[in-house]
């Protein structure tokens, strides 16, 4: 969970709040869009790279 809220932490903050829009608060792709003034496809690109990034740094070996 430690390594998520820092890989969250490391992107935008639009980024991260299409994210959080999208997959804690449970919203649609339609009403983060319309949060953030945004169009759909936008929406979901923003989520897949949030996505992406933690993903990436779950995979990556503990730091020292």
């Amino acid at each position: 969970l430690r390594i998520v809220a820092e890989a969250l932490a490391e992107l935008p903050e639009r980024t991260r709040c299409a994210f959080k829009m999208y997959r804690l608060d449970g919203m649609t792709f339609h009403e983060v869009a319309a949060a953030l003034g945004i169009s759909i496809g936008l929406a979901h690109r923003l989520v897949r790279e949030a996505m992406t990034h933690c993903a990436a740094r779950l995979d990556r070996p503990p730091s020292s």
